[in-house]
């Protein structure tokens, strides 16, 4: 799921056509200000025309063509996140997300990431970088949102349900995540982190986390 990339260009696009739609509507103010003032300058009486149909016509067909072209570039956009065959995953992260923080839990391994949310005990997954990651995402108590803002991505997590997605983050980096979502009294604390990694980096992590894991559990 290119996140970023291709949300990042559609906002591009989006912000381009405002432009230029809000540039046309000051230019048609500006001119339709112009010709009442030289009018009145004239002396001459105000246009009684009600219609102007070729005018008319012209501007609800730019509008048709416009809602047509972002509704054809929207459904594409979302085509390249969502494609029919995501690449095989190389590993799976439970993430769960609770009042008022998140579990992650490393498929095929006794490693399990959380914290409490409170006073900044954010919580932090792990993942390689240029590898694909399936996330499973659920909730334990009432609807969250997993959103991290780097990837202009947002993901809903729902209670006694299960929403999967395939990601491969490109590049090293560490970037916050958020519950995006109302979800009660601590709500504005639920943030976690974000932190991607090298694949070596990240073996050495995951086995350091799951020797501590097998020695705690003794």
């Amino acid at each position: 799921m290119p996140f970023r990339h291709v949300y990042s260009g559609i906002f591009l696009l989006e912000s381009v056509i405002a432009g230029v739609v809000f540039g046309l509507v000051l230019a048609a103010m500006a001119a339709v200000m112009l010709v009442s003032w030289r009018k009145r300058r004239r002396g001459a009486p105000a246009a009684r025309r009600e219609h102007l149909r070729l005018l008319e016509a012209a501007f609800g067909l730019a509008l048709a063509v416009m809602a047509a072209f972002l509704v054809v570039v929207s459904f594409s956009a979302n085509g390249q996140d969502f494609p029919r065959q995501d690449p095989k995953p190389t590993m799976r992260v439970q993430v769960t997300a609770f009042q008022w923080c998140w579990r992650f839990r490393y498929v095929g391994q006794p490693v399990t990431v959380t914290g409490s949310c409170a006073d900044g005990d954010y919580p932090v997954l792990v993942l390689p970088s240029g590898r694909p990651v399936e996330i499973d995402l659920a909730s334990v108590d009432v609807v969250h949102a997993f959103w991290v803002p780097y990837l202009d991505y947002k993901m809903d997590a729902f209670p006694g349900h299960v929403d999967r997605f395939t990601v491969t983050l490109p590049r090293a980096g560490r970037w916050i995540g958020r519950c995006a979502q109302l979800c009660g009294l601590y709500h504005y604390e639920m943030d976690f982190w974000l932190q991607v990694v090298p694949q070596a980096q990240f073996d050495r992590w995951l086995h350091a986390r799951a020797g501590a894991a097998g020695v705690s559990g003794r």
